[in-house]
């Protein structure tokens, strides 16, 4: 198998490994999954509190942060709270109609019902009402096309069992909409999926876009949320918010909002681990591999690609669902199609490293990346180089090796050696040869048990620019439920693991 750049249609996935630094494959099986704890669902009197506080600031403007997911985690941790403190969890967690004086007016369509107020300084014009139930109606359309579960009925909640999509003026929050839920709070042991209501700013004036494309792209982005609580509302947050950020870009390619999450994305920040949720914003950037692996496998249902889809199937955690965590769900609808998740993250970062020649839009939208971890230049008289390092799990970094003087002939290699963690934690590497005409020619090396790898590649400058080698930590080992802010609410089991590389032109 072999990566193709972005022109090349289809696309096909790459058995490729990529990886700071300073100065083959692994066929890892899917993370084992753990027992579930005790108390899943359940929060220190401590924990509460620190959830109502974060989801006040959010919801008040004064904290940036995610609205969706810090009502998400207010709702887990409700139970913690008494007195007051429970009382003001209710008033974040209500409805709009039930904390807004009206009046509210109600339009029910085939699947969803749409509030807005019709007076003061938060009604909608009708205008506008119209554009957002034809937006969010398409939205709810493309995705039971596409082959997703419908958002969980509410019984009664709202009025009707439809989904109920509130207009209010949350701009000034900063805010561009939310959703969460009011279901009653689900035993420990689960199921998890609830049923969700949704908010959308009342007009959408004064967003950075149009008021219609901001309109669209959180519709997009809010309603999948509805759709992901219906498989399961505690999934992990990374996922949620990266799917749901992807899933903007494939509703309304055009809008292109989710750019501006890029520089925190793996393409900027390579040595940040891939399931970050942060207040900069890391797991927005995060929508980019969803988007670079649909583009690679890109079987698709209803106009959408299957693989995010499929994830969320595994994710599933109604009471007939799997109830996969992230990136046990990932790796398992990877390992359906073929391809290990640390073969599908090398292939990634080594896309990473170039992303104009391997993504769809990357060369249009002009997609961010980042120079080598370290740079060294050989010749005649300094014919051998090293760099090392660790790397948190889920990273990649990258040492880049230049033909000097002396070594312009054809004839010259550079010999490759790399000495990792052992293969059981994940570890890999590829040599990528950047010619001078041509594509990239992307050289695996082949690990043994302990990490140890080598090859020769071309390295004459008269034919060769550079040589990089890309080292990969792709562990998705967790101590699940510890407390952590990685996958599985854990910590990793093999950050900071050692890398290193060794070259030498050679004839």
């Amino acid at each position: 198998m072999h990566l193709r750049p972005a022109l090349a249609v289809p696309a096909v996935l790459a058995v490729l490994i990529t990886g700071g630094l300073s100065g083959g494959v692994t066929a890892a099986s899917a993370p084992a999954r753990p027992s579930d704890p005790p108390a899943k669902v359940s929060s220190s009197t401590a924990q509460a509190r620190a959830a109502l506080a974060e989801a006040r600031a959010v919801l008040s403007g004064r904290q940036r942060g995610d609205a969706t997911m810090a009502l998400r985690d207010l709702w887990l941790s409700r139970p913690a709270l008494t007195g007051a403190d429970r009382a003001a969890a209710d008033r974040l967690l209500a409805r709009p109609d039930d904390e807004t004086p009206g009046p509210w007016q109600t339009q029910c369509t085939a699947d969803n019902c749409y509030h807005w107020l019709t007076s003061g300084p938060d009604a909608a014009t009708p205008d506008y009402v119209a554009q957002v139930i034809a937006t969010v109606d398409g939205v709810h359309d493309t995705y039971v096309a596409a082959g997703y579960r419908a958002p969980k009925a509410d019984g009664t909640a709202g009025g009707n069992a439809k989904t109920d999509i509130y207009l209010e003026d949350v701009h000034d929050d900063g805010l561009y909409g939310y959703c969460t839920s009011d279901a009653p709070n689900p035993p420990a042991s689960g199921p998890y999926d609830q049923w969700a209501y949704c908010v959308l700013d009342n007009d959408f004036v004064g967003f950075p876009r149009s008021p219609l494309e901001s309109l669209q792209v959180t519709a997009a982005h809010e309603y999948f949320h509805a759709v992901q609580f219906a498989y399961d509302f505690f999934e992990d947050r990374w996922l949620m918010e990266a799917t749901a950020t992807w899933a903007e870009d494939e509703l309304f390619p055009d809008v292109n909002d989710n750019l501006q999450y890029l520089p925190e994305s793996p393409l900027a920040k390579p040595g940040q681990p891939l399931d970050t949720f942060n207040d900069a914003g890391a797991q927005y950037g995060t929508w980019i591999f969803f988007r670079f692996l649909t583009e690679q496998l890109d079987a698709a249902e209803g106009g959408m690609p299957t693989l995010v889809r499929d994830i969320w199937r595994r994710a599933d955690g109604s009471a007939a669902g799997p109830d996969d965590y992230s990136l046990q769900a990932v790796s398992r609808v990877l390992s359906q199609a073929g391809v290990s998740l640390p073969e599908a993250f090398s292939m990634f970062s080594t896309a990473n490293r170039a992303p104009a020649l391997w993504y769809q839009e990357g060369a249009a939208n002009k997609y961010p990346s980042v120079g080598p971890a370290t740079t060294v230049r050989l010749s005649n008289a300094k014919r051998s180089g090293a760099a090392s390092g660790r790397l948190p799990h889920l990273t990649s970094a990258t040492a880049r090796f230049m033909p000097g003087s002396g070594l312009s002939a054809k004839s010259w290699k550079l010999k490759v050696s790399v000495d990792l963690a052992d293969k059981a934690t994940g570890p890999a590497a590829v040599v990528t040869v950047y010619r001078k005409t041509g594509l990239p020619q992307v050289l695996p090396l082949t690990l043994s048990s302990s990490g140890a790898g080598a090859r020769t590649v071309p390295f004459g400058s008269s034919a060769v620019k550079y040589v990089e080698v890309t080292l990969v930590n792709a562990s998705a080992r967790y101590k699940c439920w510890s407390g952590g802010d990685f996958t599985c609410q854990g910590s990793s089991l093999d950050d900071g693991r050692p890398v290193a590389v060794r070259v030498k032109a050679v004839r």
